[in-house]
């Protein structure tokens, strides 16, 4: 009679087990890069010069795709196709590839983020774990979404999120929860990991104390609406111009060669050094009640970046994108100018990631409980906006039925 529930108990302590080495994995290298990158940053801001080497970082990063890592430029996107398609196993060799060259972007100053990397890199790391242990393929699936989870939750220092995102971002429209214990798990050790290491993350200003009301909540539906229209045209950009260098330039490593011709112009012609690499300090003057940030700049910048073939990921350019185009719209309607640059961080990513639920809950992370009901709002009138046009186009969509077993 105890047969059934010793067995449940197995189960789900294979897959604790299972998770934590994938969290720890996770953790050292999200320490590892999150320091790398303050070395990029401060080192690029200490050496104004390093914006010409734009184009031979690009050339790089081009070349090491082009030459080593053929196919994986695919990068997320790669990750979550396998959760569901099974077709090719993700090699480790992605782990050191997108962990340089993106330490390689920053360095130069393409506006490009870190999430996207650390999700990768995880995959990279998990995955032949998964192939060593001869999984099957709905064990590997749970596998790679425990990685998404341990990547997120550790880079960005939001545990929960971390897990809700990899359940959520796998598939739009459905949370995978026989996932949530391995995710959980996957996630709060290796945020633990890279505190536990002394790297710090970003401090956020909370949310200003707001008294709720209904014409509060319909000017933040409405400012929804515009995120994603701000998140659509971030994609549709981006994707323009991966379409015109993949028509036009026929050799892989000349489109991040040009692309870093074009922003090293930019950036020196209009004098937007401040709108290179990750550029988390325009955010955080935004939430102190600054607007003056320009969000287009951000997005014209990072869709340049990341479509010419530069690599690190979109996830904070969103986040810094939607803070500015909130403390904008906030400016133009004569609204509080902090708030509404914490609702456009997380809306513009909800409306970019088909995760309305986990950039909810990045809200209340980040900035505090007292957000959370307009954190909803404006995620779900973004995603509802954007519709499931997103930067992971691999996601499929729909319901679907899981074989594997919940834990």
């Amino acid at each position: 009679m105890f047969s059934e529930p010793l067995g449940r108990a197995r189960h789900v302590a294979r897959w604790v087990a299972l998770a934590v080495v994938v969290g720890v994995l996770s953790g050292l290298l999200s320490a590892a890069f999150l320091e790398s990158l303050d070395w990029a940053t401060n080192t690029r801001n200490s050496n104004n010069w390093l914006v010409f080497t734009l184009p031979v970082a690009g050339l790089i990063v081009g070349a090491l795709y082009h030459y080593v890592g053929r196919g994986l430029e695919r990068g997320t996107n790669l990750v979550i196709d396998q959760i569901h398609s099974h077709s090719e196993w993700i090699p480790f060799r992605l782990t050191p590839l997108i962990f340089g060259a993106s330490v390689i972007s920053h360095v130069a100053g393409g506006s490009t983020g870190r999430e996207g990397a650390a999700l990768q890199f995880a995959a990279g790391v998990t995955d032949p774990i998964s192939k060593r242990l001869t999984l099957p393929p709905a064990d590997r699936s749970l596998m790679l979404i425990t990685a998404i989870a341990g990547g997120f939750g550790s880079v960005f220092g939001v545990p929960v999120t971390g897990a809700v995102f990899a359940l959520e971002v796998q598939r739009v429209g459905r949370v995978r929860y026989d996932a949530l214990v391995p995710a959980f798990v996957a996630s709060f050790v290796g945020d633990a990991v890279v505190r536990g290491l002394g790297v710090h993350h970003t401090h956020y200003p909370l949310f200003p104390s707001v008294t709720w009301n209904w014409e509060m909540g319909g000017r933040v539906a409405a400012f929804g609406l515009v995120a994603g229209l701000v998140a659509l045209l971030f994609v549709q950009l981006t994707r323009t111009v991966k379409k015109i260098t993949a028509t036009y330039i026929s050799w892989y490593p000349a489109r991040p060669l040009v692309g870093g011709i074009i922003l090293a112009v930019l950036v020196l012609a209009c004098g937007w050094r401040d709108y290179q690499g990750l550029s988390i300090p325009l955010a955080v003057e935004a939430m102190n009640g600054s607007a003056a940030g320009q969000w287009g700049t951000k997005l014209l910048l990072t869709s340049l970046t990341i479509g010419s073939g530069f690599v690190g990921g979109e996830f904070i350019p969103l986040f810094v994108i939607g803070a500015l185009a909130g403390a904008s719209y906030a400016h133009i309607t004569g609204a509080n100018i902090a708030l509404f640059a914490m609702v456009g961080a997380v809306a513009v990513l909800a409306g970019a990631t088909n995760a309305p639920l986990a950039c909810t809950l990045l809200g209340i992370e980040l900035f505090g409980g007292n957000g959370i009901v307009l954190f909803a709002i404006a995620c779900a009138a973004a995603y509802a906006t954007s519709g499931h046009t997103g930067i992971y186009h691999a996601q499929p969509i729909g319901a679907h039925k899981s074989g594997a077993p919940r834990t």
